[in-house]
């Protein structure tokens, strides 16, 4: 298998046009489309996301002494 990097852009129609170096054998490919930098909306739709997760997680606060007695029983297990 042999690969090349290449670096196009992308146009609104979505459709990418690259020229492939002479040394690529002709016959089928398997294209890889990394985005080099992050779509704003995506980010936000994934942030929302987890916030509706985090919406559904059981909310449980821990007392001081469950966290102490954790954190006791975490470093005894240290020995």
């Amino acid at each position: 298998m042999q690969a090349v990097r290449l670096n196009a852009v992308l146009g609104d129609d979505h459709r990418l046009q690259v020229v492939v170096p002479e040394e690529i054998p002709v016959g089928e490919v398997e294209v890889i489309v990394l985005a080099t930098s992050p779509t704003p909306a995506r980010a936000e739709q994934t942030l929302s996301e987890l916030f509706a997760e985090l919406d559904r997680m059981p909310h449980r606060r821990l007392t001081k002494e469950e966290v102490d007695r954790y954190i006791a029983e975490e470093r005894a297990s240290w020995d």
